[in-house]
């Protein structure tokens, strides 16, 4: 959020000198124990904030007696009025509430960051999801998933989309190389510094230790598809260690002899299970979400698969993304209101202008689908 190299300088140094305050609370709010992650002494514009959830768009300020001073206070007071300004939430509270009142602090906490991955009595807001596919530490867009050509600056992209309005975006790497780690970790970390919106991150996750390494990086979720097919336990693992909301599972589907079969290898390689019942697998297992990609439709601008997204989303009790075939603002109606999903992605109608956000958001709600607003 325009933070510059000494901002991020000096919130690497106060990482490493918490308060006793700043420690206690800081073992609550690690490791998503209330339900979504927070990243500690995290820089914003020219502004350090103690804890930052960036999911929530949610500052939390722990005030020592230095506060308590007349001129601090001032500075207190402009600093979080300049932060709201950024359309994000500023919660403050006293180190001796902290040692003397956590449980209310965690009640206040948790009231902000009520996440729960089933629907609620009248629905959410319906997410639009901006998707970058990385190439080699670019944005690429092809048809079905081949003749790929270049889309642009990942980080830039992401930046772009921020500003425009995007609820959420997802990268996922197509590159296999054995440098993967650190070239996504890399990626994660420079987009964590430019976005203020949840990101995630799939492509190359295989084990805890990789889905670890990308959310310490930055990334809010983590996608899995071919690795949790070839092994499904791998989801229960990830659900266990992190929670079921950092877990999404992606699943590319294709028709053959008129059933849906998951696909794996970017869509080249059919397997032998039914789309819908290994969606209701991954579910038990712990997914949070499904990103539920139509390969017949992928790329082709020819609208969503309605019909089949439909038939998952009332079968399952988890949020699922429409992915594959966005073409038109009027796709996106579409989908909406004839399948009812949580969210809508797609890629090539962003990347190169085609839908601009702000656009598509105003026809949503002209249309009664209540969506964030920019």
């Amino acid at each position: 959020m325009g933070a510059d190299r000494i901002i991020f300088k000096n919130a690497h140094a106060l990482r490493n000198n918490m308060t006793p305050a700043e420690m206690l609370l800081w073992g609550y709010l690690k490791g998503g124990q209330l339900g979504t992650k927070f990243r500690r002494q995290h820089p914003l514009g020219i502004y350090i904030a103690d804890f930052y959830c960036h999911q929530y768009k949610l500052v939390i300020e722990l005030d020592g007696t230095i506060h308590n001073l007349t001129e601090i206070a001032a500075q207190d007071v402009e600093r979080q009025l300049n932060i709201e300004n950024d359309g994000i939430k500023v919660l403050r509270f006293k180190n001796e509430e902290i040692f003397n009142q956590l449980q209310k602090v965690l009640d206040t906490i948790t009231q902000h960051v009520s996440y729960s991955p089933f629907r609620g009595p009248g629905g959410l807001a319906k997410r639009i999801i901006p998707c970058l596919d990385v190439k080699d530490g670019r944005t690429v867009k092809g048809v079905n998933f081949v003749d790929l050509r270049d889309a642009g600056d990942p980080v830039e992209l992401a930046w772009n989309y921020s500003q425009q309005g995007a609820d959420e975006l997802v990268f996922l790497d197509i590159t296999a190389t054995v440098e993967r780690r650190k070239t996504m970790v890399e990626l994660v970390k420079a987009v964590a510094r430019q976005i203020n919106i949840p990101f995630t991150i799939g492509g190359g996750i295989n084990e805890i230790a990789d889905a670890d390494a990308l959310l310490n990086a930055g990334a809010d979720k983590i996608s899995i598809n071919s690795a949790a097919v070839r092994n499904p336990a791998l989801i229960d693992e990830l659900a266990r260690a992190f929670g079921v909301q950092f877990v999404v599972i992606a699943v590319d589907t294709r028709v053959i002899a008129n059933k849906n079969i998951v696909h794996l290898n970017g869509g080249r390689l059919p397997t032998e299970k039914e789309t819908l019942d290994w969606i209701l697998e991954a579910e038990s297992r712990g997914a949070g979400e499904i990103l539920l990609t139509s390969m017949d439709h992928d790329g082709t601008k020819a609208g969503f698969d309605n019909h089949f997204l439909k038939q998952v989303n009332n079968a399952v009790n988890i949020p699922v993304i429409a992915s594959g075939g966005a073409g038109s603002v009027q796709h996106f109606v579409d989908v909406f209101e004839q399948s009812n999903v949580d969210a809508a992605l797609a890629a090539s109608v962003f990347h190169y202008g085609e839908i601009l956000i702000p656009d598509l958001k105003k026809i949503l709600r002209r249309n009664n689908i209540e969506v964030r607003e920019v």
